[in-house]
């Protein structure tokens, strides 16, 4: 498998704006290049898009570069352009998981939030969203820019025949009213288009419950105590194609 992403920066912060796993087929490897020409058109992307994986926001670090350091001090350069991202963390769960499935083809990673944050569960940052999320079809200013920081739920096309949601399960329709009506509107517009809708959830929440408060499993970090059920679960949905619902324990 490969990872592609574009990085980028703005008032000090690092955004991944667009990104693709690709399923080489045996020793295969493809350029920069390469995957351009896939996503060039929509006929293009018709043929070669498989699906698109939602989760809540990206952490990654492109090829040759530092995980544990933070990108804007090490001299990258590549900016706004298709990089080649290390495959670990989350990524190494999808790996797993559609390799067998889906060699040849690519599968578009979509994020709720595009920065590049490991601690972006903050009250003090999901506040700020939750304020953007409600200025965005509006002509007032963001804090965080509009165009790279969010998307527009109500134009959004996923790619593929599939959805597979693994953005969480902590959005709170209470406290965050604006962040759930951005996530709803994704979610539902993905059903009314007919795609097929696949994640991952707590049984004893039940499949209807999940699906009521878009509440869909995240890969679990190496610390939690459900990190194995939820990628073993991960692992199952795609075992059949398309992938669907599957439940952890």
């Amino acid at each position: 498998m490969q990872y592609f992403g574009i990085l980028e920066t703005k008032y000090e912060e690092v955004f991944l704006t667009s990104s693709y796993l690709y399923f080489n087929d045996d020793e295969e490897m493809i350029t920069v290049k390469e995957l351009k020409q896939m996503i060039k058109t929509n006929k293009d992307r018709k043929k070669n898009i498989a699906g698109t994986i939602f989760l809540y926001n990206p952490l990654v670090t492109p090829e040759g570069y530092d995980s544990n350091k933070y990108l804007l001090d090490q001299d990258f350069d590549k900016f706004d352009e298709y990089v080649e991202l290390k495959q670990e963390g989350y990524i190494t769960v999808f790996k797993q998981a559609l390799s067998e499935n889906y060699k040849g083809k690519l599968v578009e990673i979509k994020n709720l939030f595009n920065l590049v944050e490991e601690n972006i569960d903050a009250s003090s940052l999901l506040m700020k969203f939750d304020a953007d999320l409600e200025k965005y079809n509006s002509n007032q200013n963001t804090e965080f820019d509009r165009d790279i920081m969010y998307f527009d739920a109500q134009e959004f096309v996923p790619s593929g025949k599939f959805v597979f949601f693994a953005w969480g399960e902590k959005i709170n329709a209470k406290e965050f009213v604006f962040i759930n009506n951005y996530a709803q509107t994704i979610y539902l517009r993905c059903k009314q288009m007919g795609k097929k809708i696949a994640f991952v959830y707590k049984k004893e929440k039940t499949l209807q419950w999940s699906e009521d408060f878009i509440q869909f499993a995240a890969i679990a970090p190496k610390t939690s105590r459900y990190k194995n059920s939820i990628n073993q679960a991960v692992k199952n949905s795609f075992k059949q194609i398309p992938p669907v619902p599957c439940p952890y324990e």
